[in-house]
């Protein structure tokens, strides 16, 4: 053991294939998931039910893939694990030791996120080149000769995100014993860490991962919209539909197209987001007999509600600790992202350093910053001690880290979202009090509150950053789903995740309507 923990060699190479292997599932799903949805978004059928059909299907997806990439990796462990793990209700295929199981994990959660940054790149091009490539290729063979190519460093940049997940987050390589850089710290370093250790940790990801992340801000000018429409541009409304989308008559489309994009959409749910549910639900009811020496499986809804009935008495405690830690951890780094991301937004070049400095903090693996967390709270300040054994800050100061950073480009994006015209006017009304609370707000208000939900669940489910710095006696659900995943608890695991994955998807839904009541809302604002 102690001669593997020393060979950093070996973790780096697998470090790489789980990067290779995860953004190739990414591309190989995210894409045609993206195409799919974006020529279905095109599509309006000349009757109304229909046309409402299309458009319900295309904002379900949008839904479904901000859902998945929402939710926390250890939730897709146990979701993957509960389908086809050691006791999963397939048959056994995630062994230990198997690369291309967690490749796939971290793929497919990788997916969503291709999917997203492909699909909105490609809808935020100005009308008129969409309208002009369509005439001259046909929207399909456009969308793929035009369209991509335009938003091609989107798509490179979620593939970058996707490698930086798989080479900082350590809780699915370790349940199926694929030794990373980050768990490779996480198991032999993690509590007496040397400068080797720390190097290789750290570097590794911010030289594959922020080099060229930090390229690719500096490639697009410091902004973070893709040129184009601007939500605040009254012309380009002429082109596009109530949902902002540039539509065609549904005599230039063939049937065959419109029902592949159909197939190609639903695929993609039904791997992304329908076998979290489903996986779940089964393994929830799933029940193992001996007969005669032969193992005998079996479901029932009976086993199914008990099982999941029973949760949230059992895991009580480990729900109302994962809510506290959300819920201040939120609040907590919310705040500070806003004032960076208007603070960023008013000054191109400290935009940009800030910029990069977030990329360098989403790049330290959670191991390390709980390492660092650690050592600062036993460094002898004062109530030091007191506050690691006895409160949660020192685990809000962990989870933040992420947290904080995904709060920080939600807003930034926010910010970057109001016209120039509209910024430099604001700078003459009144004071920074003012223009805060009467101009900005009102235009970036939903992007604060989705900032602020999805901090809250990025840090209940940061594994890696909590299992170190929790206080004795506190479990939170993800630190629980831990260990119930390499106990092969299954029954609790499935019950336990269900009810986090519910309040997942309650958060999800919730900022998903009021954002898109408030941009269906502008939109017919622009037009009268």
């Amino acid at each position: 053991m102690d001669a593997f923990a020393d060979d950093w060699t070996a973790a780096i190479r697998t470090t790489f294939a789980l990067m290779l292997v995860s953004s190739t599932i990414a591309i190989v799903i995210g894409i045609p998931a993206a195409a799919s949805t974006a020529m279905l978004a095109q599509f309006r059928a000349k009757a109304r039910i229909l046309d409402r059909l299309r458009q319900g299907l295309v904002s379900t997806w949008i839904l479904a893939m901000m859902f998945s990439i929402a939710t926390p990796l250890i939730l897709h462990a146990a979701v993957w694990e509960s389908t086809a793990g050691k006791f999963g209700w397939l048959v056994k295929t995630m062994t230990g030791g198997n690369l291309l199981w967690v490749g796939w994990i971290h793929g497919v959660h990788g997916a969503a996120i291709v999917a997203m940054a492909t699909f909105w790149a490609t809808r935020n091009i100005a009308p008129e080149i969409i309208q002009h490539s369509a005439l001259d290729y046909g929207n399909m063979a456009a969308w793929f000769r035009v369209r991509l190519p335009i938003a091609r460093p989107w798509v490179l940049a979620s593939v970058v995100i996707v490698w930086m997940l798989a080479a900082t987050e350590m809780s699915v390589a370790d349940l199926h014993s694929v030794r990373t850089v980050a768990d490779q710290f996480y198991l032999f370093y993690a509590l007496d860490p040397n400068m080797t250790a720390i190097t290789v940790t750290t570097w590794l990801p911010m030289i594959v991962g922020g080099i060229p992340a930090i390229v690719w801000l500096r490639l697009r000018h410091r902004q973070l919209h893709t040129p184009g429409r601007s939500h605040h541009d009254r012309a380009s409304t002429d082109f596009r539909d109530s949902d902002g989308e540039v539509q065609f008559d549904a005599n230039k489309w063939q049937r065959v197209g419109v029902a592949a994009s159909i197939v190609g959409m639903l695929a993609s749910l039904l791997v992304c987001q329908g076998a979290i549910a489903a996986g779940l639900i089964v393994q929830a009811g799933h029940l193992v007999e001996v007969e005669g020496g032969i193992p005998v499986a079996s479901w029932s809804w009976q086993a199914c509600v008990r099982s999941i009935g029973n949760a949230p008495s059992m895991f009580a405690s480990e729900y109302a600790w994962t809510l506290q830690l959300a819920l201040f951890t939120s609040l907590a780094v919310t705040p500070l992202a806003w004032a960076l991301a208007r603070w960023g937004r008013g000054d191109a070049r400290v935009g940009w350093l800030i910029d990069c400095a977030m990329t360098m903090l989403f790049l330290i693996p959670g191991p390390v910053v709980a390492m660092a967390v650690v050592h600062l709270f036993a460094s002898g300040i004062p109530g030091g001690e007191l506050l690691a054994t006895q409160t949660l800050i020192p685990t809000i100061f962990s989870v933040g880290v992420r947290s904080g950073v995904i709060a920080y480009i939600l807003l930034r994006i926010g910010y970057g979202q109001i016209s120039q015209p509209v910024w430099q006017s604001s700078r003459l009304d009144g004071n920074w009090a003012t223009r805060l609370f009467r101009i900005e707000l009102p235009l970036i208000w939903t992007s604060g509150l989705a900032a602020l939900i999805i901090a809250a669940v990025v840090a209940s489910g940061d594994v890696p950053a909590a299992l170190p710095v929790l206080p004795p006696g506190v479990t939170t659900v993800g630190t629980r789903l831990f260990g119930l995943l390499h106990s092969g608890s299954r029954y609790h695991e499935a019950s336990l995740a269900f009810w986090y994955l519910v309040a997942i998807i309650v958060l999800s839904w919730s900022a998903w309507r009021i954002a898109a009541t408030k941009f269906y809302n502008e939109s017919h604002s622009r037009r009268d």
